[in-house]
């Protein structure tokens, strides 16, 4: 067991003393809203789940103080404009307190990049993306504020925050980061203004200093304020950057916060808002530490300051407080996964944390995804099948036992890994067999491309579970007829994956050239086969990007050709951002619409997409990245004896948008794996 003591150390924090020093931060994942926007049972549920392992402090993330224009609806999110809502607000909080937990809400407005149809600005200057609508909305207009608008913003989030108080919230966060309303504020490229809300720091200023006025002196003195804002927007020109950010966290507290939260990033900018694994795990906490470090010159040090920004390592986090970097760490994502973190940290079974791996795709953009189709889903998580269906699947350890079934999973990746873990956490006797003589399968593999190795994460806690519930796994073990006639097993998974193949198209061509090596995605990642230096990667979905982005790091050239409009689509588009990022510095030439390709007796390639033909000189080696086929065979088998049998994975399904993904094959395993 580890001891973290500095981690649950108690702090003051203006009207509140709170137990520990790990925040649940507010994130949009946690609003699951009805039509109308009021909370769901499902919401309760989420926000009560994580309560149960009492961190300090949780807050709901981004929620509306602005009413919509005339005739606008808001679209899943939290409404403090008016009291609709409120009542199903108030069971929320009930829930959480019931916890002992201390429970707030961030008052917010986002600018240029929220979804009101007039959105409010500094000074008319559009954010550098668009924002997240769906694609049959229009896009905003953008309008400059004036006084008469900044006074009216100001006394709504004065009364928005009033609404919170007596829905029973502990405190209040004002979002001042990110690029939304306060944030364009403070950030010379969005505020070009002449008057006395723009020019230096402290007119820039004004504005979330009169917001932060107007919310104390509205809700009094027994409810905490807070307020969140960027260390640097990391903006190549006119960004807010961490030595203004200190001056503003001295006049913050001046002001009476009662903490500053130190974000980081604007929509469009360097750094995203919401960093993946490429980034560095606690990534922006240095602007947290600067911002402390920086304010308590020649004054006492009086209020916490927390960090965010990939903070999932409870070890770490325990390191930045014991050595005074930051008060307090938000744990956002981490706690996505692993509901019960701080329960789990505070007994020190670190072993038994289900690790975030920033992989995005459920947290950051399922939603998104669904939104810009104009459907309807709320955040999830890539490990955590139960994310935001709190409510309605509820798990009992050893529910089953008295009645077990004899259940075989085959397949040791991550479908046949959660299928396992599901059945055995029920009560049913689980026997795994793994062909290699090891378990993760594609996962691990992915783990080996430059900058991933934390996707890999998952399998050692996979590992864990395994001895955790007893479950008899079996290595270099293919299931056969006679394997299954001794097993004789009740219940069969069929988590036995995919294979590459070759596209007909190209195999046809290759018989054109002896000069040229053709390999799998999966030997070369295997380290089975050693490509050449001059390769062509067929396939530009996620596997092929970072097929180009292993095989480029020792001065190789590669192409990358993909029949698709576009490349990685299947990755989040936050993980998607820094992937080809990384191609493109290392010089990896993309060719996307390929219609089709010819290998010519010299080696050469001859590509062919709507723009033209290309040729591709002396090409070595070509590997294999894209079209692959379900492996099945073992389920003819399980049929044939009458046996009752589930393909989950890869091995059901690898051609559509969401499948061949880790979000997608841990869900339907867990999902399949909860009806037996």
């Amino acid at each position: 067991m580890t001891q973290l003591n500095a981690l649950f150390q108690p702090l003051r924090v203006g009207p509140m003393t709170i137990a520990n020093r790990v925040m649940l931060p507010g994130m949009s994942a946690g609003q699951i809203l009805d039509k109308e926007n009021r909370p769901t049972a499902d919401m309760i549920a989420y926000f009560e789940e994580r309560a149960r392992a009492q961190p300090a402090l949780m807050a709901i993330g981004a929620s509306a103080v602005l009413p919509p224009t005339e005739g606008e609806v808001y679209k899943r999110t939290v409404c403090l404009f008016h009291d609709h809502g409120m009542p199903e607000l108030s069971k929320v909080v009930e829930a959480v307190h019931r916890h002992g937990v201390k429970f707030g809400i961030q008052l917010w407005d986002g600018g240029v990049q929220g979804s009101r149809r007039i959105s409010f600005s500094p000074s008319g200057v559009p954010g550098l993306v668009p924002p997240f609508l769906d694609r049959s909305a229009p896009m905003p207009t953008i309008k400059a504020m004036t006084l008469e608008d900044i006074a009216w913003v100001t006394r709504c989030f004065a009364e928005a925050a009033v609404r919170c108080r007596d829905a029973g919230f502990d405190f209040v966060e004002i979002h001042g980061g990110h690029g939304y309303l306060l944030s364009e504020f403070l950030t010379p490229y969005f505020n070009k203004r002449t008057d006395e809300y723009g020019g230096s720091l402290e007119n820039r200023a004004r504005f979330l200093i009169e917001v932060l006025r107007a919310v104390k002196a509205a809700v009094g003195p027994a409810t905490g304020v807070g307020v969140k804002f960027n260390g640097d927007d990391y903006l190549p020109e006119g960004g807010f950057q961490i030595a203004e950010a200190a001056q503003l966290g001295v006049m913050l507290e001046r002001e009476g916060a009662d903490y500053l939260s130190v974000t980081a990033g604007v929509m469009g900018g360097q750094k995203l808002t919401i960093p993946p694994l490429y980034e560095k795990q606690g990534v922006f906490t240095h602007l947290g530490e600067e911002v402390k470090r920086r304010r308590h010159r020649g004054e006492e040090h009086r209020n916490p300051v927390a960090a965010i920004g990939r903070i999932k390592n409870v070890t770490m986090a325990n390191d930045f407080v014991a050595r005074g970097v930051v008060d307090i760490v938000c744990m956002g994502r981490a706690m996505i996964a692993d509901s019960q973190i701080v329960a789990k940290a505070r007994r020190g079974d670190l072993a038994d944390i289900r690790p975030c791996l920033a992989d995005c795709r459920g947290c950051a953009d399922h939603e998104i995804r669904a939104l810009k189709k104009g459907q309807h889903a709320n955040a999830s998580c890539v490990v955590n099948p139960r994310m935001a269906r709190e409510a309605v699947c509820i798990d009992v350890e050893g529910a089953k036992k008295a009645n077990p079934k004899n259940v075989l999973v085959v397949g040791g990746g991550l479908s046949g890994l959660e299928a396992a873990r599901q059945t055995a956490f029920a009560g049913h006797r689980v026997t795994l067999c793994e062909r290699r003589g090891w378990l993760g399968g594609q996962i691990v593999l992915a783990g080996r491309i430059p900058g991933r190795s934390e996707i890999a994460d998952v399998v050692p806690w996979y590992e864990h579970q395994m001895k955790k519930y007893g479950i008899d796994v079996r290595l270099n073990t293919t299931v056969d007829a006679k394997l299954l006639d001794a097993l004789k097993p009740d219940v069969i998974f069929i988590a036995t994956g995919s294979v590459p193949q070759v596209p007909q198209a190209l195999l046809d061509s290759l018989y054109a050239s002896d000069k040229v090596d053709v390999m799998m995605i999966d030997d070369v990642l295997e380290e089975r086969l050693q490509p050449g230096k001059n390769i062509l990667v067929v396939g530009g979905d996620q596997i092929g990007m970072q097929a180009a982005d292993y095989l480029s790091e020792g001065g190789r050239t590669v192409y990358v050709v993909e029949a698709d409009s576009g490349f990685a689509r299947k990755l989040a588009a936050n993980d998607r951002y820094y992937l080809v990022g990384r191609t493109v510095d290392k010089g990896v030439k993309r060719f996307k619409s390929v219609t089709d390709l010819k290998v010519g007796a010299d080696g050469s390639v001859q590509v062919t997409t709507p723009q033209g033909v290309q040729v591709l000189p002396a090409i070595d080696t070509i590997v294999l990245a894209g079209e692959r086929r379900s492996d099945r065979a073992v389920a003819e088998l399980a049929t044939a004896r009458g046996i009752e049998n589930y393909v989950i994975g890869d091995a059901h399904d690898i051609d559509t948008e969401d499948s061949g993904t880790i979000f997608s094959n841990i869900t339907m395993a867990y999902d399949r794996a909860r009806a037996v």
